[in-house]
């Protein structure tokens, strides 16, 4: 009888005082009534929670959280590995690569440039993820030192491109520096463009004054080389080397038409340090080679509309005719 009373009491006890339930549902601060929502019962303090030091020392770990102590409850082992993955502060892939930039030496605002051209990429496409084979990474090569081979490859790689765009660093200097192989950083250089190619603006100098100008001022002789070669060859042969001229300009990195870009050119021979109206004759001489003509053709257009500084061109294409002649003969 006495132990039929002590359960009723319990059970009226557990009871909700509001609606009379028995069951309960755990929140943030208390036990709370599953039918009505009420409060019930405060809940324990967290015996693991681990309070912020608030005089921390230099480079301490400001961020808050709690810790499940020791136990040997299995359930609780398990919620402290999940708890640990789950707050991990563990730099990914992309976070090295801006590291790298950020300690490359570069300026703020080339660093901030080439961060954004590796965020942009990697939304499109995950770069941590790509693992094509790299020259400069041998088969024995520890992991560690594989992975900041590839996050510096990716850092130089943006500096690069930016670099091509007339925003002048050290992404070859750095090249070396970094001991990173040459045809992976072009590689990767090419395959970074093509991600952000159109989404990033500092990757496009088209409305540049000084490069608005440059094209001007290398249009200008190529025109008067159009309309020499028209009264030497015809209209139509002029209509075509100019057309062929303007790819090999192009293909150079200088700019010819109103809204081409400027860039720093991959080609043994860099000629934007050339005047334009070198750069033109050279264009235009070697479209013309290109398209058949031959090298007397050649001659006679630079007689009638002679520019400084290309006799040695001229020289060179004389040499290397004379000697596609001596292999024919032989």
């Amino acid at each position: 009888m006495t132990s039929d009373n002590t359960e009723n009491k319990r059970d009226n006890t557990d009871r909700c005082p509001e609606c009379g339930s028995n069951e309960t549902e755990t929140g943030d601060t208390h036990e709370h009534c599953s039918d009505c929502g009420i409060e019930r019962e405060p809940l324990e303090l967290d015996p693991g929670f681990a309070p912020a030091n608030p005089n921390p020392g230099a480079g301490a770990d400001d961020e808050l959280g709690s810790t499940i102590g020791p136990t040997n409850d299995r359930l609780f082992r398990r919620l402290d590995r999940v708890h640990r993955r789950a707050t991990s502060s563990k730099p990914n892939f992309v976070d090295g690569i801006i590291g790298e930039l950020v300690n490359s030496g570069e300026g703020r605002a080339i660093v901030q440039a080439a961060s954004e051209i590796i965020e942009k990429a990697n939304a499109k496409e995950s770069l941590g993820a790509k693992r094509h084979a790299l020259r400069g990474i041998p088969q024995d090569m520890a992991k560690d030192d594989a992975k900041q081979y590839r996050q510096r490859l990716y850092a130089a790689a943006a500096l690069y491109l930016l670099y091509q765009s007339r925003h002048d660093n050290r992404a070859t200097i750095l090249m070396r520096q970094w001991n990173l192989d040459k045809y992976d950083l072009l590689a990767v250089k090419k395959m970074l463009g093509l991600l952000v190619r159109g989404e990033v603006s500092s990757l496009s100098n088209r409305d540049h004054d000084a490069v608005v100008a440059r094209a001007r001022d290398i249009r200008h002789p190529l025109s008067i080389y159009r309309d020499h070669l028209a009264g030497q060859e015809g209209q139509v042969v002029a209509s075509s080397v100019y057309a062929r001229a303007v790819e090999i300009i192009r293909s150079m990195g200088e700019p010819v038409m109103d809204g081409d870009e400027m860039s720093h050119p991959e080609h043994p021979e860099p000629w934007t340090n050339h005047p334009a109206g070198e750069i033109a004759g050279r264009a235009i001489m070697m479209a013309m080679l290109d398209l058949g003509l031959s090298p007397q053709s050649v001659r006679e257009l630079h007689r009638n509309y002679p520019v400084y500084n290309l006799d040695a061109f001229l020289d060179r294409i004389g040499s290397q005719a004379r000697e596609g002649d001596f292999e024919e003969e032989a």
